[in-house]
């Protein structure tokens, strides 16, 4: 049985372009007691994107001061040339509230290694590149199909390092195996809380009847 932990949840959706983590993140956020936490990016919105809500959109003088003040606690660029960052919030415990964000294999890495949350990791994935393909040559916004099969492939060895890796292929079972895997593990902490609440109350009956 795993040790129970009552730390704050922090859920990490990742995988390629293309795999779903959009619907995977709106999903959560409508249907599931889950906040999203949107992370920073010096690339343009796209349509139908909303400021503060699928990114924090800042220029790229804006998103190195937000790193320099420590609002920013890591960042990576990407082929296209856009940096995108990973918000200190996603470190602290101070927020009790279950959290939701999208990141890549690194920034997961890094805030698993540093945060004060559980962080608990689904990565999103496609079965086979030619479906992955289909859906990127649908969307109009994806100039380099090459280079984004090229990140699933580079991406796809670092699945192991997550708790769950879920597969888009049917949309109802896709959604329904993310649901089931988050209603889990908030009832983990849940169950870890109330644990913890009743040992504490067993404490302090043992010292009153000392």
């Amino acid at each position: 049985m795993a040790q129970l932990d009552a730390r704050p949840l922090l859920v990490v959706i990742s995988g390629p372009s293309g795999a779903g983590k959009g619907t995977a993140l709106d999903h959560a956020v409508r249907t599931l007691p889950v906040r999203r936490i949107p992370t920073y990016t010096t690339r343009p919105m796209r349509s139908g994107e909303k400021d503060g809500t699928d990114y924090e959109y800042v220029n790229e003088e804006r998103f190195f001061q937000l790193h320099e003040e420590g609002a920013i606690f890591e960042y990576t660029r990407t082929y296209s040339r856009s940096y995108y960052g990973s918000p200190s919030a996603l470190l602290h415990d101070d927020i009790q509230d279950p959290l939701i964000v999208e990141l890549d294999p690194n920034g997961f890495a890094r805030v698993r290694a540093a945060s004060a949350r559980r962080v608990v990791g689904i990565f999103v994935t496609t079965s086979s590149e030619s479906e992955l393909r289909s859906r990127l040559a649908a969307r109009s916004q994806d100039p380099d199909i090459a280079q984004r099969l090229k990140i699933r492939t580079d991406q796809m060895v670092w699945a192991w390092n997550y708790d769950y890796v879920v597969f888009n292929e049917d949309r109802e079972q896709f959604l329904a195996g993310l649901t089931a895997i988050i209603e889990s593990e908030l009832l983990r902490t849940s169950g870890a809380r109330r644990m913890l609440d009743l040992r504490q109350e067993m404490d302090l009956t043992l010292k009153e009847a000392k």
